[in-house]
Protein backbone atom coordinates (compact mmCIF):
# COMPACT_ATOMS: atom_id res chain seq x y z
CA UNK A 1 0.00 0.00 0.00
CA UNK A 2 1.16 3.42 -0.69
CA UNK A 3 1.92 5.90 1.58
CA UNK A 4 -0.71 8.41 -0.84
CA UNK A 5 -3.46 5.42 -0.41
CA UNK A 6 -2.70 4.57 3.49
CA UNK A 7 -3.15 8.61 4.54
CA UNK A 8 -6.12 8.62 2.34
CA UNK A 9 -7.39 6.17 4.38
CA UNK A 10 -6.67 7.47 7.45
CA UNK A 11 -8.44 10.41 6.11
CA UNK A 12 -11.60 8.41 5.49
CA UNK A 13 -11.34 6.68 8.95
CA UNK A 14 -11.19 9.70 10.79
CA UNK A 15 -14.22 11.48 8.68
CA UNK A 16 -15.82 8.28 9.79
CA UNK A 17 -15.75 9.11 12.97
CA UNK A 18 -16.46 12.58 13.03
CA UNK A 19 -19.73 11.76 11.42
CA UNK A 20 -20.64 9.09 14.19
CA UNK A 21 -19.90 11.62 16.75
CA UNK A 22 -21.88 14.20 15.23
CA UNK A 23 -24.75 12.05 14.54
CA UNK A 24 -24.98 10.81 18.08
CA UNK A 25 -24.72 15.09 19.53
CA UNK A 26 -27.88 14.94 17.05
CA UNK A 27 -29.12 12.31 18.83
CA UNK A 28 -28.64 13.55 22.02
CA UNK A 29 -30.11 16.85 20.93
CA UNK A 30 -33.34 15.59 20.01
CA UNK A 31 -33.14 13.72 23.43
CA UNK A 32 -32.87 16.72 25.27
CA UNK A 33 -35.67 18.98 23.61
CA UNK A 34 -37.96 15.55 24.10
CA UNK A 35 -37.00 15.85 27.93
CA UNK A 36 -37.52 19.16 28.14
CA UNK A 37 -41.37 18.99 26.77
CA UNK A 38 -41.92 16.15 29.39
CA UNK A 39 -40.42 18.16 31.91
CA UNK A 40 -42.61 20.99 31.16
CA UNK A 41 -45.73 18.71 30.98
CA UNK A 42 -45.25 16.92 34.51
CA UNK A 43 -43.47 19.56 36.73
CA UNK A 44 -47.18 21.02 37.39
CA UNK A 45 -48.26 17.64 38.64
CA UNK A 46 -45.29 17.10 40.35
CA UNK A 47 -45.08 20.33 42.03
CA UNK A 48 -48.44 21.47 42.03
CA UNK A 49 -50.77 18.98 43.18
CA UNK A 50 -48.20 16.65 44.59
CA UNK A 51 -48.55 13.73 42.17
CA UNK A 52 -46.49 11.35 43.75
CA UNK A 53 -45.77 9.44 39.83
CA UNK A 54 -45.49 13.06 38.69
CA UNK A 55 -42.59 13.23 41.56
CA UNK A 56 -40.88 9.90 40.62
CA UNK A 57 -41.19 10.27 36.76
CA UNK A 58 -39.34 13.74 36.97
CA UNK A 59 -37.01 12.11 39.14
CA UNK A 60 -36.38 9.76 36.36
CA UNK A 61 -36.35 12.76 33.90
CA UNK A 62 -33.60 14.62 36.27
CA UNK A 63 -31.03 11.76 36.53
CA UNK A 64 -31.38 11.39 32.82
CA UNK A 65 -31.27 15.04 32.49
CA UNK A 66 -27.93 15.40 34.53
CA UNK A 67 -26.57 11.78 33.24
CA UNK A 68 -27.48 13.65 29.21
CA UNK A 69 -25.38 17.03 30.53
CA UNK A 70 -22.13 14.98 31.23
CA UNK A 71 -22.57 12.37 28.42
CA UNK A 72 -22.60 15.42 26.68
CA UNK A 73 -19.54 17.17 27.75
CA UNK A 74 -17.73 13.89 27.40
CA UNK A 75 -19.42 13.89 23.79
CA UNK A 76 -18.20 16.78 22.63
CA UNK A 77 -14.35 16.20 24.08
CA UNK A 78 -14.52 13.39 21.92
CA UNK A 79 -16.06 15.60 18.91
CA UNK A 80 -13.19 18.22 18.91
CA UNK A 81 -10.49 15.39 19.41
CA UNK A 82 -12.17 13.83 16.35
CA UNK A 83 -11.74 16.52 14.59
CA UNK A 84 -8.17 17.24 15.45
CA UNK A 85 -7.33 14.15 14.54
CA UNK A 86 -9.15 14.08 10.75
CA UNK A 87 -7.18 17.32 10.37
CA UNK A 88 -3.96 15.99 11.08
CA UNK A 89 -4.80 13.00 9.20
CA UNK A 90 -5.86 15.92 5.57
CA UNK A 91 -2.27 17.64 6.58
CA UNK A 92 -1.01 13.59 6.46
CA UNK A 93 -2.74 12.84 3.19
CA UNK A 94 -1.81 16.17 1.51
CA UNK A 95 1.74 15.93 2.82
CA UNK A 96 1.97 12.19 1.64
CA UNK A 97 0.18 13.76 -2.00
CA UNK A 98 3.27 16.42 -2.24
CA UNK A 99 6.05 13.32 -1.84
CA UNK A 100 4.50 11.57 -4.47
CA UNK A 101 4.38 14.28 -7.05
CA UNK A 102 7.59 15.35 -5.55
CA UNK A 103 8.97 11.75 -6.86
CA UNK A 104 7.35 11.93 -9.82
CA UNK A 105 8.51 15.29 -10.89
CA UNK A 106 12.06 14.16 -9.66
CA UNK A 107 11.63 11.18 -12.50
CA UNK A 108 10.52 13.15 -14.64
CA UNK A 109 13.25 15.59 -14.27
CA UNK A 110 15.72 12.87 -15.01
CA UNK A 111 13.40 12.01 -18.11
CA UNK A 112 13.84 15.35 -19.49
CA UNK A 113 17.74 15.49 -19.19
CA UNK A 114 18.23 12.42 -20.57
CA UNK A 115 15.59 13.41 -23.81
CA UNK A 116 17.49 16.82 -24.80
CA UNK A 117 21.26 15.21 -24.18
CA UNK A 118 20.03 12.47 -26.91
CA UNK A 119 17.92 15.30 -29.00
CA UNK A 120 21.38 17.25 -29.07
CA UNK A 121 23.53 13.40 -30.00
CA UNK A 122 20.40 12.93 -32.70
CA UNK A 123 21.40 16.01 -33.81
CA UNK A 124 24.74 15.97 -33.78
CA UNK A 125 24.39 12.70 -35.90
CA UNK A 126 22.67 14.55 -38.53
CA UNK A 127 24.81 17.37 -38.90
CA UNK A 128 27.46 14.85 -39.43
CA UNK A 129 25.61 12.79 -41.81
CA UNK A 130 24.56 15.48 -44.32
CA UNK A 131 28.35 17.27 -44.01
CA UNK A 132 28.91 13.52 -45.41
CA UNK A 133 26.76 13.15 -47.78
CA UNK A 134 27.92 17.00 -49.30
CA UNK A 135 30.95 15.58 -49.73
CA UNK A 136 30.20 12.67 -51.25
CA UNK A 137 28.79 14.93 -54.09
CA UNK A 138 31.58 17.02 -53.75
CA UNK A 139 33.75 14.14 -54.62
CA UNK A 140 31.93 13.22 -57.13
CA UNK A 141 31.47 16.35 -58.77
CA UNK A 142 35.57 16.25 -59.17
CA UNK A 143 35.50 13.12 -60.67
CA UNK A 144 32.94 14.45 -63.57
CA UNK A 145 29.63 13.10 -61.88
CA UNK A 146 26.85 16.33 -62.03
CA UNK A 147 24.08 14.21 -60.27
CA UNK A 148 23.57 14.69 -57.48
CA UNK A 149 24.28 18.20 -57.06
CA UNK A 150 24.66 20.45 -54.32
CA UNK A 151 21.05 21.41 -55.75
CA UNK A 152 19.35 18.77 -55.45
CA UNK A 153 20.57 18.12 -51.77
CA UNK A 154 19.58 21.70 -50.80
CA UNK A 155 15.75 21.23 -52.20
CA UNK A 156 15.47 17.70 -50.90
CA UNK A 157 17.22 17.88 -48.04
CA UNK A 158 14.90 20.61 -47.08
CA UNK A 159 12.09 18.84 -47.70
CA UNK A 160 13.08 15.86 -45.84
CA UNK A 161 13.95 18.31 -42.58
CA UNK A 162 10.41 19.58 -42.60
CA UNK A 163 8.74 16.41 -42.84
CA UNK A 164 10.57 15.51 -40.11
CA UNK A 165 9.78 18.23 -37.98
CA UNK A 166 5.98 17.59 -38.99
CA UNK A 167 6.40 14.65 -36.18
CA UNK A 168 7.82 17.01 -33.33
CA UNK A 169 6.30 19.53 -31.14
CA UNK A 170 7.94 22.22 -32.83
CA UNK A 171 6.13 21.43 -36.31
CA UNK A 172 4.34 24.90 -35.69
CA UNK A 173 7.74 26.60 -36.16
CA UNK A 174 8.04 24.64 -39.77
CA UNK A 175 6.42 25.15 -43.08
CA UNK A 176 3.92 22.31 -43.68
CA UNK A 177 4.66 19.76 -45.99
CA UNK A 178 1.55 17.57 -47.76
CA UNK A 179 2.33 14.18 -47.87
CA UNK A 180 3.43 13.76 -51.76
CA UNK A 181 6.04 16.71 -50.84
CA UNK A 182 7.51 15.36 -47.85
CA UNK A 183 10.64 12.69 -48.50
CA UNK A 184 13.35 11.11 -46.61
CA UNK A 185 17.24 11.69 -46.52
CA UNK A 186 16.99 7.50 -47.04
CA UNK A 187 15.19 7.77 -49.91
CA UNK A 188 16.77 10.27 -52.24
CA UNK A 189 20.27 9.35 -51.10
CA UNK A 190 19.29 5.38 -51.81
CA UNK A 191 18.05 6.48 -55.45
CA UNK A 192 21.15 8.92 -56.27
CA UNK A 193 23.11 5.97 -55.27
CA UNK A 194 21.79 3.04 -57.37
CA UNK A 195 21.37 5.10 -60.18
CA UNK A 196 25.27 5.81 -59.52
CA UNK A 197 26.17 1.91 -59.48
CA UNK A 198 23.78 1.46 -62.54
CA UNK A 199 26.13 3.94 -64.77
CA UNK A 200 29.31 2.35 -62.91
CA UNK A 201 27.85 -1.30 -64.31
CA UNK A 202 27.24 0.21 -67.94
CA UNK A 203 30.57 1.76 -68.02
CA UNK A 204 32.22 -1.74 -66.89
CA UNK A 205 30.45 -3.40 -69.75
CA UNK A 206 30.99 -1.03 -72.26
CA UNK A 207 34.84 -1.61 -71.76
CA UNK A 208 34.65 -5.62 -71.65
CA UNK A 209 32.95 -5.44 -74.97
Amino acid sequence: MSKTTKATNNVQSAQAIVDELEARKTEMAASRASDERELAEISFAAHGAGDQKALARLETIKARIVKREVDAKSLNAAVDEAKRRFADARNAEAMAEAARVAEEVAEIAGILRESGAEADKALARFIAATQSVSKCIAGLQERGVNSPNGAQLLALGRRAVLAAMIETPLRREFEHLSPRERTRFSEFCSGWANALLRNVGKTKQEKVA
